[in-house]
C-alpha cells in the first residue's frame, strides 16, 4: 500500500515538473515573451524616473505624459500577461496530453 502511495506521488511530482519545464521551454523562452518583458521593464523604469522627476509639481503636459506613459505600459503588462497564458495554456495541455498517454 505504500508502494503505491509513493508512487502516485512519485507521477505526480513527476509530471508538475515536466509540465514546468515544458512551460518554460515553450513560453518564457520565446523571442515575444522577451521581448515585451524587456519593453515592460523599460517602460517602468522610464515611467519612474518621469515621477521622480517631476513629483506632485508636474503641470498639465506633464501629467498627460505620465497618464499616458501609465497606459502604454498597462497595454504591454496585459499583453505579456496574455501571451504566457495562452501560450502556457495551450502547449502545455497538448504537450502533456501526449505524455500522459
Amino acid at each position: 500500500m505504500w508502494q503505491d502511495t509513493i508512487l502516485i506521488v512519485f507521477i505526480s511530482v513527476f509530471t508538475a515538473l515536466l509540465g514546468e519545464g515544458l512551460t518554460w521551454l515553450s513560453v518564457y523562452r520565446t523571442d515575444k515573451y522577451q521581448k515585451l518583458k524587456a519593453e515592460v521593464e523599460r517602460q517602468s523604469k522610464r515611467l519612474e524616473k518621469i515621477k521622480e522627476t517631476h513629483g506632485d509639481s508636474a503641470d498639465k503636459a506633464q501629467k498627460k505624459k505620465i497618464e499616458r506613459e501609465e497606459e502604454k505600459l498597462k497595454n504591454n503588462n496585459r499583453d505579456l500577461s496574455f501571451v504566457s497564458r495562452s501560450h502556457h495554456n495551450v502547449k502545455k495541455e497538448y504537450i502533456l496530453g501526449a505524455v500522459c498517454t
